[in-house]
Formats: structure tokens, C-alpha cells, sequence
């Protein structure tokens, strides 16, 4: 952040003695904005190593990717405990209805999931919740409103989980991973893992 701040500093001082028009100086600032936004979230959103994606959310000082790099992990003391340091009251509430869920605390989960704003993330949620609880009508409902088709073939691969047809999700699973960057590709790795985890006991 530091140093973002003195290019800042030096870009505009430059053009300022150049007299530079005001929409050119708006724009070079925009511009170094734009670079800073996307070196700073370009892991969690675009990376293909897993590794590299766990090593930026350590090290990284935002507590929404310390609670991701803890949830991850399985270290869910210390995920709860970055979750109520995230600023953003839906990201807040959304990492929540994430906990409660990996607790298989489905009903507390549904309350705070109803409790988001009307959005994607909060019909997935609600859709999962519904199929772990077997209310399958209502996981149909809420499955309907997922446009997104990564959350959407999520969903109907869990389906298939509670089918039975857990060997097929596994290798749709492995397909899918060398596609993915990102969370999506840290969500689908777990989920991938924890199947595994239940065929060993």
C-alpha cells in the first residue's frame, strides 16, 4: 500500500510539471488504480496454483482471505475468529452461512443465509442447504435462480452425491479442476477432498 501511495505521489507530481491536461492526469490515475486492484486480488481470482493461491491468502492482511486460507484449511477456530473482521456486512454474512455449513449446522445456516441480499451466492447457498437438509423441492427452487453455470453444475454434482452417483462426481471433479483458477478452484479441490474423505470412512 505504501508504495502504491508514492506512485501515485511521483505520477502526479510528474504531469503536474508537465502541465498535463486534468483528463489525462484522472487517467494515469485510474489506470495505476486499476494495476494496484488487479496485482492485489489477481491470485485469489486467477491463479492455476493451488499452492500459490493458499501462500497469497496467508501472507495477504485482508481478513476475507485470511478467513478463506483458515476455512480451507479446516482451521475453523481461526476462521471464525477472522470472520467477524471483515468489513463488508454481506461478505461477512455470507463467510458465516460458509462456517455454519462446514459445521453441518444447516439450520442456523438457512437463517443467516435468508438474511442476504437477493443475489446468486444467496440461492446457491440456500439450494445447498436445501439438499444437504433432503428438502428437495425447495432445493429445486432455489437451484432455478442460480444462472451462473459453475454454481449451477455444483449444485446438480452435489445432487448427485445424495444420488449416489458419487464415482461419477469424482472424475467430473478431476475434468474440471485443470480449468479452474482461483477460489473456484480451491471450492472444487476441497469439495473433491472431502468426497474423498467420506469414501475413507
Amino acid at each position: 500500500m505504501f508504495w502504491f501511495f508514492i506512485v501515485i505521489f511521483f505520477a502526479d507530481l510528474l504531469l503536474g510539471l508537465m502541465q498535463a491536461p486534468v483528463w489525462l492526469i484522472i487517467l494515469v490515475n485510474l489506470v495505476i488504480i486499476s494495476v494496484y486492484m488487479f496485482k492485489s486480488f489477481y491470485p485469489f481470482l486467477f491463479e492455476k496454483d493451488p499452492e500459490k493461491i493458499m501462500d497469497f491468502m496467508k501472507k495477504s492482511k485482508h481478513p476475507q482471505f485470511q478467513f478463506h486460507y483458515y476455512f480451507f484449511n479446516d482451521e475453523l477456530e481461526e476462521a471464525e475468529d477472522r470472520l467477524h473482521k471483515i468489513k463488508s456486512p454481506f461478505y461477512r454474512k455470507l463467510s458465516h452461512v460458509n462456517l455454519l455449513v462446514k459445521r453441518k449446522q444447516y439450520v442456523e445456516a438457512e437463517k443467516v443465509a435468508r438474511g442476504l441480499k437477493d443475489n446468486m451466492y444467496k440461492w446457491y447457498s440456500l439450494a445447498g442447504i436445501a439438499i444437504e437438509q433432503g428438502d428437495r423441492e425447495s432445493y429445486r427452487k432455489y437451484k432455478e435462480k442460480v444462472r451462473n453455470p459453475f454454481y449451477r453444475r455444483l449444485l446438480e454434482l452435489d445432487e448427485m452425491v445424495h444420488d449416489g452417483e458419487k464415482e461419477k462426481v469424482l472424475s467430473e471433479l478431476e475434468t474440471m479442476i485443470p480449468n479452474l483458477r482461483g477460489a473456484k478452484l480451491l471450492s472444487v479441490i476441497q469439495y473433491k477432498q472431502e468426497l474423498l474423505k467420506q469414501n475413507e470412512d
